[in-house]
Formats: structure tokens, sequence, C-alpha cells
């Protein structure tokens, strides 16, 4: 016991000694992963005492980097986060570990012998069937291989049209090896390992293949960090985001690989861990749900596109918390307590309490249901109740109440209803036409099938386990119709209010994950119990492989016959351009450029100028005078000089950069009409991105 103590102390000093001395990454992440592993598994042990050592080990350690993740979003407010507050929070996290596992009368288990030989026999010996996995391996290690291979600085409408054909095979091969090995293997935790890997290979598409970065905010939420590491602290100190930064911050200032990668990989690799593992521990713990057929409903997790986790983004985080809670709140309280729950929830509201909020409500509502004072245990679940019926509205109009931003409230308009539900494209090919028509509506399928699991929940009169999962949803959706058809969010685009809409939308859908789990997991389960019902396992398989390609494909963006999802990436080009402008003009200056050019300026040199209230790159504004829409005039309308010169009175400066990238359509006819009305102009990376300069002459004014 005391040379475990002395050893986890010295991996303590050694990370102090890499963070203010030896700052070494590769030092800084084998000893940061050697600590949140031992005090991750101390933790859990604690925490989670009847729990196996896998699941003792995960959640510990999500425990541990959201305690000090809290701790830095305190002292955000109270001081700043720098070196010397990520000193205090680790010591004062790692010898409450300490002080807890010596006054706690639970059984030792450092002191247990470890035979390794003998385990290893099992493993060996238990392992099956092994030339599935030996296959399994070598396909998804080719899949992983042909993600490197695509990966790209240029820019790129979609992923999908840098990989080869391979690929979906590949995948589908090794999804069947995967659903095999599922099957017939006895050690659980390997093959949830195995699932862990699968979902890694779903969600680290984006970050493989795009190789400055994907999205555009994460780049916004990069800057704010890289401030904040500099100053200790961002103005304004908003309530929202601030967790997720501290929870980086905490994590670089552990391990200490660059801030970019840690952003980047964070969510893509949590997804993978903690989702599959969730579901995987809810229904076996919870449900008492079968192993081997729980791993491959684990799979149909997977049925939903994964858009949100595919790069690490606040709302990402948030609503992956948000899985783990509705999931870890099926397993029984006397193996994990609601109060582990309330502590996610809490992390959850330091992030985004917008969204934080309602799923606290949710977790409030099993606290008080498992109250024995039936008043008090009404009271609760009443009141979450009805709070929770309006929680968005109320919190979309308190925050931009808050915030000075302007929101207005109208009569409801049903006219929503009357949009088309089921979308479909054909182009008269049969296989392409129904892999687009499924891929389109997989949210409408998701429903349908959550609907017959209902169905057939109500006929194994098991209701009780999952009502409160469908009431959360019912009442989510009923917010969802609310806040479409009763506020106008004045303060944002149009396209933001859309994504307003989906995030809430997207949360109701989460809640009904129980209910379709349960469907597949029955399915799967009636079908091969059955020997000879070969046909129905066939379909099973052929069905479930089918949705996670679909689901694959659609969690991406997408550019083919049927789809253009317009999202592009921050390019090295466009790197190039922001530098060759700051090194050009140095006094105050303006950009009329896409969106991630500005991604671009943001990553490279923060949030430097704003000019009467625009940043000095054009970003989509909902402010009726902003420079995005000059930019629109110049591209979509004629690259006229007057646009140019509104946009300078506007800011206020007598220099404007007119920047074209040439994926843009049309984009050589409006480079040549804009050299003609220029001052001077400059091509980056052979046309990749053209630089023209305006500047306010006499005859302008």
């Amino acid at each position: 016991m005391a040379n475990r103590f002395w050893a986890r102390l010295t991996l303590v000093a050694l990370i102090l000694a890499n963070l203010y001395s030896l700052k070494s990454v590769w030092l800084g992440s084998i000893v940061g992963l050697f600590l949140l592993l031992n005090y991750g598994r101390l933790a859990g042990r604690l925490i989670f005492p009847n729990a196996d050592r896998f699941f003792q080990a995960a959640f510990g350690a999500l425990t541990f980097i959201g305690a000090n993740s809290i701790i830095l979003w305190i002292s955000f407010y109270l001081y700043g986060i720098n070196t010397l507050v990520f000193s205090s929070a680790l010591i004062a996290t790692c010898l409450t570990v300490e002080l807890c596992l010596r006054r706690s009368d639970k059984p030792n288990n450092d002191t247990a012998k470890f035979n390794f030989w003998h385990n290893l026999k099992i493993f060996v010996f238990d392992l099956k069937p092994k030339s599935a996995l030996v296959i399994y391996f070598a396909l998804i290690t080719i899949n992983f291989v042909q993600l490197f291979f695509a990966r790209t600085d240029d820019a790129i409408s979609s992923p999908w049209n840098l990989l080869p054909k391979s690929f979906f095979y590949l995948f589908i091969a090794a999804t069947l090896c995967l659903i095999m090995i599922l099957l017939k293997n006895k050690l659980h935790r390997l093959s949830l390992l195995l699932v862990v890997l699968h979902f890694f290979l779903f969600s680290s598409v984006a970050l493989i293949v795009y190789k400055i970065g994907y999205g555009y905010d994460p780049f916004l939420h990069l800057a704010a960090m890289k401030e904040i590491l500099i100053k200790g602290f961002i103005l304004p100190k908003t309530l929202y985001y601030i967790g997720d930064y501290s929870l980086i911050i905490f994590l670089h200032y552990l391990t200490r690989p660059p801030l970019e990668f840690l952003n980047q990989a964070l969510l893509p690799f949590s997804f993978a861990l903690f989702f599959p593992t969730s579901i995987y521990y809810g229904l076996t713990k919870g449900l008492g749900f079968e192993k081997n057929y729980t791993l491959i409903a684990t799979l149909a997790g997977l049925f939903l596109p994964i858009s949100y986790f595919i790069a690490t983004t606040p709302q990402g985080l948030t609503n992956l918390l948000v899985l783990i809670i509705i999931f870890l709140s099926l397993i029984n309280k006397n193996e994990l307590s609601k109060f582990f729950l309330l502590f996610l929830c809490f992390i959850t509201i330091t992030i985004h309490p917008l969204y934080g909020v309602p799923i606290t409500l949710f977790v409030l509502f099993l606290t008080g249901s498992e109250l024995k004072n039936i008043v008090y245990k009404r009271i609760t679940q009443i009141s979450t109740a009805l709070i929770g019926t309006i929680i968005f509205p109320a919190l979309f109009i308190s925050n931009s109440w808050l915030n000075g931003f302007k929101i207005n409230l109208h009569f409801p308009d049903w006219n929503f209803f009357a949009n088309q539900i089921f979308i479909t494209k054909t182009y008269f090919n049969f296989v392409p036409d129904l892999f687009h028509s499924i891929g389109f509506n997989l949210k409408l399928f998701y429903l349908g099938i959550a609907l017959f699991g209902l169905i057939l929940i109500f006929k194994h009169k098991s209701f009780q386990h999952y009502r409160t999962y469908l009431f959360a949803s019912i009442i989510l959706f009923i917010n969802y119709f609310l806040t479409k058809s009763t506020l106008d969010f004045t303060f944002s685009t149009n396209q933001n209010e859309l994504q307003f809409m989906a995030r809430i939308f997207e949360l109701a859908l989460y809640f009904f994950l129980p209910i379709f789990l349960f469907l597949i997991y029955n399915f799967i389960k009636h079908n091969f119990e059955h020997s000879n019902n070969f046909l129905g396992k066939l379909f099973s398989v052929s069905a479930l492989v089918s949705a996670l390609a679909i689901s694959l494909y659609f969690s991406y963006p997408i550019k083919d016959n049927y789809k253009d999802s317009q999202e592009y990436n921050v390019t090295s080009a466009d790197i190039s351009a922001v530098h060759f402008i700051a090194e050009y003009a140095p006094t105050d200056f303006i950009v009329l450029g896409n969106q991630m050019l500005a991604a671009a300026a943001i990553n490279e040199f923060g949030f430097k100028n704003y000019y009467h209230g625009n940043f000095y790159y054009s970003i989509p504004d909902a402010k009726q005078d902003n420079l995005y829409q000059f930019y629109e005039n110049m591209v979509f309308d004629a690259p006229n000089r007057d646009f140019a010169v509104k946009a300078m009175r506007l800011a206020g400066v007598n220099q404007a950069f007119f920047v074209v990238s040439d994926y843009w359509s049309n984009s050589k006819n409006i480079v040549t009409l804009a050299k003609s009305t220029a001052d001077s102009w400059q091509s980056i990376e052979n046309g990749k991105n053209t630089i023209l300069l305006y500047k306010e002459r006499p005859i302008d004014k």
C-alpha cells in the first residue's frame, strides 16, 4: 500500500516538473495517462464499489477529470486559470482520493496479486473465434490506413470524395466480423473494447482526414482557450462554454500535447469510449440484458448520424454527457448513486447551461421518484415535469434578456407542420435511390422503430422501466414545438436558429434510445436463440450492418448527386492568405471572405480587431449592417467596387481585401471581373485563393 502511494506521488511530481520545467509532450502524455488510470481506478473503486474494474477505471477517470475541471471553472470566475491553479487543483484532487481511500472500509484491491501468465492463458483459451478477430483487426487497420492516406489540408466538400469505395466495403466486412465475435466471445470486456474501437472508426473520420481541422466553431473555441492560456481569462466572462475550456486546458496542462490536437481529438475519443460503455452497462446492469446480445445492440446506438461528435464543441460534449446520464440512470441506485448523475449534470451546466439545466431536471425527477415520503415525491416529480415542459423557451428568453439579445414572441404558428416529412430524391437507380432515401429519413425510421419498441415494452409488461424516458422525450418535443412556433431569434442568423431547434429535437431523440435499443436487443436475441432461423439471422445482421453504413455516410458532409452539404474546411491556402494580408497591411483594414477564412484568421491571430461592432473578417451575422452582406454582394451579385467602398465606410477604414477561393462556383469569372475594379491583387498557392485589394480613393467619397 505504502509503495503504491509513493509511486502515485512520484507521478504527480513528474507532472508538475514537466509542467514548469521539462515541457515534454511524450513524458507528459505517458505520465499523465498513468496518473489518470491510477487515480481514476481509485476514485472509481470509492464511488462504484460494486462495479467491475473497467467501469471503475473509465468512469472514475471521468470523475477525476470532471472534478479538476470544476475547480478550474470556479477559479475562472473568481480569479483566473493558470499553472498555479492547475497545480493546486491536481494536488487537491489527488490528496482527496488518497484520504478517502485510507478512511474507506472497502477492501483494498491494490494488494491483490495479479498472476499475469495465468490470466494470459485464460485469455488465449477463452478467446473465440480467433480467426474472426484476426480478420477484424486486419480490416479495421486497412480502414484507418485509408483515412490517413486521404488526409489533406486542401478544401474538400466531403471526405467520401477522397476515400476509395473499398472503404465502405471493408467497413461492412469488419462490422460483420465484429458481430460474429460479439456473439461467440466469452471475454465480454474485450468485446466491449472492440466495440469502442468500432465507435472510434465511426467518430474519427473528420479528425484524421481534415489535417488543419473540421468545422467553424472549433476554431472560435480554440482561440478563446489560447487567450485564457495567455491571460488567465477571457472577457466577457460568459456563463457558458467555460466548462469546456477548463476541461481541455486541464488535460493540456496534465499531458502537454498541443491545444489544437486536444481540441480536435477530445470529443471523438470520448464519444467512442463513454457512449458504448454507458449503453452496455446501462442495459446489462440496469435492465439485466444478456451481455453478448447487448454488445450487438450497442452497435445500434450508431443508428442516428453522429455529426455532433465528430469535432469537439461545447454542444457536442453536452450531448455526450446527456447520453451518458440517460444510460447510467438505468442502473440501480444501490450500484450507482443519483449523486454521481447530478455531478455529471453539474459538469454539463458548466459547459452549456441552456442544455445542462433540462438534463438536471430529468435527474431531479429520477431522484424524487426514489423518495420514501409520498408527498415530497409527488411535489418533486410534478414540479420538475411542469418546469421541464417550458424550460427551453424560458431559458432562451432569460438568456436573451441577460445578454441584451433581441427575441420576439408571437402567437403559435402551426405552418411548420406542413413541412415535408418524408424526404426523397430519385434518379431511377434503385440502390443509390434507396440508400439516400433511408439516409435522408434516418430519424423518421428511428422514431418508427422506437414506436414498435414501445409496443413490445407494453407486451412484455416492462413499461415501468421506460416510462420516465418516454415522458422526458415527450416533454422535450413539447419544448421543441413551443420554441419553434412562438419565438423569433432576431439576434441570430436563420442558420443558427435552425441549429437551436435541431439541438432540442436531437435531445428529444436521445431519450428514445433505451426504447429503441430494447427492440433491437429483443429482435437480435429472438433470431439468434433459434438456431434454425437462418433467414431471421440474415435479415437482422444485414439490416444492422446496412443501417450503420448509411449512418456513417450521413454523419459527415456529403457532395453527390443527391445532396451537397456545402461544408468546406480551413485550408493551408486560407492560412497563407491571412498571413499574407497581415504582413501586407499592418494598419487598419477589413477582409471580405468566406466563413472559413475568418476561422483561419481567428486560429492564427485570435479576436484581433473589431470595427464598429464588426469583426475585421466578414462573418455571417443577423445584424442588418454587417460586413458579410457585402461579401455576399461581391460574390453573388458582382464584384463591384461600390460594395467594397460601402464596407470600408461601415467599418471606418480605408482598406478592404476581397478574397475568392477557387472551390466556389463561378470563381474564375468573379476573379476576372474583380481584377478590373481592384487596386491590386495577389494569387496564393497557385490560385487556390485570390486576394484583391481595394483602397478608398478621393473619387469614391
